[in-house]
C-alpha cells in the first residue's frame, strides 16, 4: 500500500469517527432530560423571549366572547404589575370584572342587586376567586420563584391530541393548576384546575390555539374553557401592546354611569 493510500485511508477513518461522534452528540441533545425550569425557559423563548416581554407594559385585547351560547364583543385591559379589567356582554347585560392592584371589583347584573352596581367582589363563596386568578399579567409559571409559586414537572401526557410536558403549578395561595406545554413548539396547549361558577367550584379545562405573532410576541387567538355544563370561548380579533391606557379604566367607579 502506497503512502498516499495510507493517508487517504486515515482521512476516511477520521471522517467516520467524527461523523459517529457528531451523531452521538446530536442524539444526546435530543434525548436530554429537560427539567421544569428548562421547559419554562423554552416556553418563554417560544412566546417571544424574556427581553421582549420585559418591554411590555400593557396589553389590550378585543374580540368575540361566547357565553351562554351567545357571541358578543369583549375587551380586556392588562397593565403591569397585575392591573386587569374584562368587559363583556352576557345575556344582553354588560358585565365588568376588574382588579385595581388591591381589590377585585365588578359590575355584575347577572348576580342581581346589589351587584348590578359597582362594588368590591365578595370573598364569601369564593366569588372573587376567578378575577383574582385572571389578574396575573403573565403566565403564572414564569418567574414563579419571585411570586412564591412552586412548579414541578410531572412528565409527559397527551393533551388535546398533542404530546405535552405536564407542569404542576402550586400558586402562593395553595391553588393547584396543571399546565400542558407542547413538546415540540413549547407553546401552552392547555390548563386544568378548578374554577368557580356563581361561587360553585367546578373542574376546569382550558385550551389555547391559533397562535399568532404580535410585535414579535406570540399569543393564542383562540381560548376555550369547559367547566361543569359550561362552554366559553374567546376569539381574539385584535391585540395592541404598549398603547395609552387611561388609569381610570382599572378604578372602580362610584356609579354605573361612570363605568
Amino acid at each position: 500500500m502506497t503512502s498516499q493510500n495510507k493517508s487517504m485511508k486515515s482521512i476516511i477513518k477520521s471522517v467516520l469517527v467524527l461523523s459517529v461522534l457528531a451523531f452521538c452528540v446530536c442524539q444526546c441533545n435530543k434525548t436530554k432530560t429537560l427539567m421544569a425550569d428548562d421547559i419554562i425557559q423554552k416556553n418563554i423563548e417560544a412566546r417571544g423571549g424574556a427581553e421582549n416581554w420585559a418591554k411590555v407594559k400593557n396589553i389590550t385585547m378585543e374580540g368575540i366572547y361566547v357565553s351562554f351560547s351567545e357571541p358578543e364583543p369583549f375587551k380586556i385591559w392588562r397593565q403591569r404589575p397585575d392591573l386587569y379589567r374584562f368587559d363583556s356582554i352576557r345575556i344582553k347585560k354588560t358585565v365588568i370584572h376588574a382588579y385595581d392592584g388591591q381589590n377585585a371589583w365588578w359590575i355584575n347584573p347577572l348576580m342581581g342587586p346589589p351587584h348590578d352596581k359597582p362594588g368590591i367582589i365578595p370573598s364569601q363563596n369564593n366569588l372573587d376567586k376567578v378575577t383574582l386568578r385572571e389578574r396575573f399579567f403573565e403566565p403564572v409559571f414564569w418567574n414563579y420563584k419571585n411570586k412564591s409559586h412552586q412548579v414541578e414537572l410531572e412528565g409527559k401526557e397527551i393533551f388535546d391530541d398533542k404530546d405535552c410536558y405536564k407542569l404542576k403549578v402550586t400558586l402562593a395561595d395553595s391553588t393547584v393548576e396543571y399546565w400542558y406545554i407542547d413538546a415540540e413548539s413549547f407553546l401552552e396547549v392547555g390548563m386544568t384546575g378548578d374554577t368557580y361558577d356563581f361561587g360553585i367550584i367546578n373542574s376546569l379545562e382550558k385550551f389555547f390555539n391559533d397562535y399568532k405573532d404580535v410585535d414579535g410576541l406570540k399569543f393564542p387567538f383562540l381560548i376555550e374553557s369547559e367547566y361543569g355544563q359550561r362552554y366559553r370561548s374567546m376569539e381574539i380579533e385584535n391585540i395592541e401592546i404598549n398603547t395609552e391606557i387611561d388609569p381610570s379604566v382599572f378604578v372602580m367607579p362610584d356609579s354605573i354611569e361612570e363605568k
